[in-house]
């Protein structure tokens, strides 16, 4: 929409090697060094790793790093 191009307000998934920049989700659910559960508008990101840090953590904004195993939206 073009509401979210200008507002910029549209989920976005970026991933790296080691780390994952997560903007405009909804809530984190659950975290652990091995675990992560993130809230999405449409969806449910579960994120498997070793290590796992969030390193930025903003109100819109999310980046983890660590060992990144699986990514999988539910």
């Amino acid at each position: 929409m073009l509401r979210d191009y200008i507002y910029d307000n549209k989920f976005q998934i970026w991933i790296f090697d080691n780390k994952i920049n997560i903007t405009n989700y909804i809530d984190i659910i659950s975290f652990s060094e091995e675990y992560l559960i993130i809230k999405c508008p449409n969806s449910i990101l579960h994120i498997k790793g070793e290590n796992l840090i969030i390193s930025k953590l903003l109100t819109e904004e999310l980046l983890i790093k660590g060992k990144i195993l699986n990514i999988e939206f539910r």
